[in-house]
């Protein structure tokens, strides 16, 4: 095995880029806080996940051995990030009128199957198969393709509290246990964040217990007591009854699956502020060191108005929604690739289509250019094309070098290979367009004249507004055997005429 390429790495605890030198030479361990799984994915949900496995594949094409673990949350993540708020998946699982083991299920089977449809690869570098049956996942089959799920380490986490507990930094109330974070200085040092701002951040929860000596002292297992009496999920603990906290199923799974010594801790910048530093805090409880060497952040996709993407607000196009727009899953992964993971993105439809235009644009040129045979990657522009990933994995500068690539005046054989080869880590699934080409539906937003159907269209928002849906639905079929999609925002209905 040749000695992997060197690469820089924006490590957030340091605010800069640094070389990464792993704990061993040539191998890496990452592990990547996954989704909650108690709704649909989103795209700006999708752009973190599409983000780090552009991240793996780039470690492994560069010679490092990669082990890497994703979890599926299905238990004690509270809304809001709190520690006292509601649990997403049993607030679902009350609002589908079914048990939240199934929601978990249901959404997992949800979730990866997004994954698939965007060429996401399983966190072991094999592609996800179609049509998963959750039900029948083990634990250890999980553990081989790289996920973990949270309820299958249970007696795990109960162990990692209680080696917390046996150094000391821990203590006990009616409603909890947490972690006494004064047992642990650099708490607030870690992120840079000072004591006022986690203070100003947590204080709501010591209205919740009254016994909580630090609003910054957080839950590592809730008891089923007062507003979590009938918590449906539940375990027993030599704490008593109840169920984990979100942050200890984290700090377990990562160092159960991966070791105390982990080089890469990946998640959305939202963690930076309590996710993330309790789990720091957690992991020297446990074993008297610092456990992570590299914290990447990836940032978020907004709307125009500068509006984070989320469910709450109905901003976010959802895979199917997108698909109903006409747009190619590989069309919303180039689009992502044009901005770095750490560059907060700017939505709007209009941005998408523009890219979706540049990407099919390239596939083309490429699909005529390819006469089915496949010559050797030209190395100037690997080499390029490895300088680029070596810089803090930079997919702007990589998809600039494809575009240069296809105006190249070189052999077919040899722009085909050298694109292939950019693929191993954009996950374009070039191979199949380029043999294929891609098919373009045009679709486009447009303004309705015809008064029948703003008739309609007027009659359904006030039927949304009134929360009607049986009604908003019949006029949505109404539309749509008129020729007319109909998909809904926050900021109105938009209208696609087939």
């Amino acid at each position: 095995m040749s000695k992997p390429k060197q690469v820089t790495i924006y490590n957030t605890p340091q605010r800069k880029k640094v070389i990464l030198t792993p704990y061993e030479q040539g191998h890496i361990k990452m592990y990547s806080c996954g989704p909650t799984v108690y709704n649909t994915v989103h795209i700006g949900n999708l752009r973190s996940l599409v983000n780090f496995d552009v991240v793996s594949r780039a470690l492994r094409y560069l010679g490092y051995d990669l082990k890497r673990v994703v979890n599926f949350t299905d238990v004690g993540h509270m809304s809001s990030d709190s520690d006292f708020g509601e649990d997403k998946v049993e607030r679902q699982a009350i609002k589908e009128e079914t048990d939240p083991f199934a929601i978990a299920d249901k959404y997992i089977s949800h979730v990866t199957e997004s994954f698939r449809k965007l060429n996401v690869l399983n966190p072991n570098g094999t592609p996800i198969e179609k049509d998963i049956n959750v039900q029948n996942m083990t634990k250890e089959s999980w553990a081989v393709l790289g996920w973990a799920r949270a309820t299958d380490y249970i007696p795990e986490m109960i162990d990692f509290i209680k080696r917390i507990e046996a150094n000391g930094h821990t203590y006990e109330t009616e409603q909890a246990v947490y972690f006494d974070i004064s047992t642990f200085p650099a708490y607030y040092e870690f992120f840079g964040q000072s004591l006022e701002e986690k203070q100003v951040a947590v204080r709501e929860e010591v209205k919740e217990d009254q016994d909580k000596r630090n609003p910054a002292d957080f839950v590592l297992w809730m008891k089923r007591y007062g507003k979590y009496k009938n918590h449906m999920m539940h375990w027993n603990s030599p704490w008593g009854d109840g169920f984990p906290g979100w942050h200890i199923e984290c700090s377990t799974m990562s160092c159960g699956l991966l070791g105390e010594y982990i080089d890469i801790h990946t998640g959305g910048s939202d963690l930076i502020s309590v996710h993330h530093p309790n789990e720091v805090a957690q992991n020297w409880g446990a074993y008297g060191h610092y456990v992570i060497k590299y914290w990447i952040h990836n940032e978020f996709v907004y709307t125009s108005k500068g509006d984070k993407l989320s469910k709450s607000k109905n901003n976010a196009f959802t895979l199917q929604e997108i698909e109903q727009l006409g747009i190619p899953y590989m069309a919303l992964r180039w689009y992502y690739l044009t901005s770095n993971y750490r560059t907060p993105m700017k939505f709007s439809i209009d941005s998408l289509k523009s890219s979706q235009s540049v990407y099919e644009n390239s596939v083309n040129r490429l699909a005529k250019e390819y006469n089915g045979k496949v010559g050797k990657p030209s190395e100037e522009y690997i080499q390029k094309f490895k300088d680029a990933l070596s810089d803090n994995f930079n997919t702007p500068v990589i998809l600039a070098l494809l575009n240069d690539l296809i105006k190249l005046n070189i052999s077919s054989e040899v722009k085909i290979a050298t694109a292939l080869e950019f693929d191993k880590v954009l996950g374009l699934d070039l191979e199949q367009s380029i043999t294929k080409g891609v098919t373009t539906k045009e679709i486009r937003f447009v303004k309705v004249k015809d008064k029948s159907v703003k008739e309609i269209l007027r009659q359904r928002e006030i039927a949304r507004k009134e929360k009607d849906w049986s009604k908003s639905d019949a006029l949505r079929d109404q539309l749509a055997k008129m020729g007319y999609k109909v998909v809904d925002k926050e900021d109105g209905q938009y209208v696609v005429k087939e």
